[in-house]
C-alpha cells in the first residue's frame, strides 16, 4: 500500500447529525468527509478516553478517509473495545460532534 494512500471508512449518523455535519463543512469551505476526517483526527490527538455511544444503523452515511497512522489508532481502539473498526470510529466521531455541538446529543433516529 502507498504511504499515503487513505483509507475511506463510512460511519452512519442521524439525519440531525449530519445536517449539522453538512452546515458546519460549508462554514469552514470544507467538503463534508474533510470535515468529518479532521474531527476525528483531532480528537484522536487530544482525547484518550471516549464514552460508549450508541451504535445503530441508519440510512445516513458520513466518510472519515484517514491515512494510515490514524488507522492504525482506530484498529488499536477497536480491539480494545472488541468491536469492528467501523463502530470504533463511529464512538470517536459521535463523542468528538457531541463536543463541537457543544455537549448536545441528538437522537432523532430513536423516535
Amino acid at each position: 500500500m502507498r504511504a499515503d494512500k487513505k483509507i475511506d471508512i463510512r460511519i452512519p449518523i442521524n439525519r440531525d447529525d449530519k445536517k449539522f455535519v453538512f452546515w458546519e463543512s460549508k462554514r469552514r469551505r470544507q467538503s463534508m468527509t474533510e470535515y468529518c476526517t479532521d474531527l476525528v483526527k483531532a480528537h484522536l490527538e487530544t482525547q484518550n478516553h471516549f464514552p460508549i455511544q450508541e451504535y445503530k444503523l441508519s440510512l445516513n452515511w458520513v466518510h472519515v478517509k484517514v491515512q494510515q497512522q490514524t488507522y492504525e489508532q482506530l484498529v488499536y481502539y477497536a480491539n480494545e473495545w472488541g468491536c469492528s473498526i467501523r463502530e470504533a470510529t463511529h464512538r470517536i466521531f459521535t463523542d468528538a460532534l457531541f463536543k463541537e455541538r457543544g455537549g448536545v446529543y441528538v437522537y432523532s433516529y430513536l423516535k
